[in-house]
């Protein structure tokens, strides 16, 4: 055997979507490492994944599964895409100082904001 490979079940034509969502706090490392390992995978294995593995962290489980409970109904609502037809395309974190002109950068430091850049994928139903 010279190795797996993995086979995507993607639909000949799909649409895909960004969100943005900037979380309040500071992600832990578990729900970094969740978010990283979610490509490709359909939208209720990630629920199963978010609502198990950080069932130790209640705030960031309920952030998170509320942040793509609302892009899963927004989807729904406007383009009429089926739970089953959505997957996660890609995501990924980003950070964007945050710049004030009128500190000098040397006598403070300041934070970064973070923010959850999520493709979503969905394939519309015909009716």
């Amino acid at each position: 055997m010279a190795g797996l490979e993995l086979t995507l079940n993607f639909p000949e034509s799909f649409h895909i979507k960004t969100f943005n969502l900037k979380p309040k706090k500071k992600l832990s490392p578990l729900a970094n490492s969740i978010l990283s390992s979610i490509k490709f995978k359909h939208f209720y294995y990630v629920r199963d994944d978010i609502a198990y593995l950080l069932n130790s962290n209640p705030l960031e489980r309920d952030f998170l599964l509320q942040a793509f409970y609302s892009i899963i109904l927004s989807l729904q609502n406007n383009s009429s895409v089926n739970f089953f037809d959505m997957w996660i395309y890609e995501i990924y974190i980003t950070t964007v100082p945050v710049n004030n002109k009128f500190l000098n950068e040397k006598s403070q430091s300041l934070e970064s904001d973070k923010y959850i850049t999520i493709k979503l994928a969905y394939e519309t139903s015909v009716f």
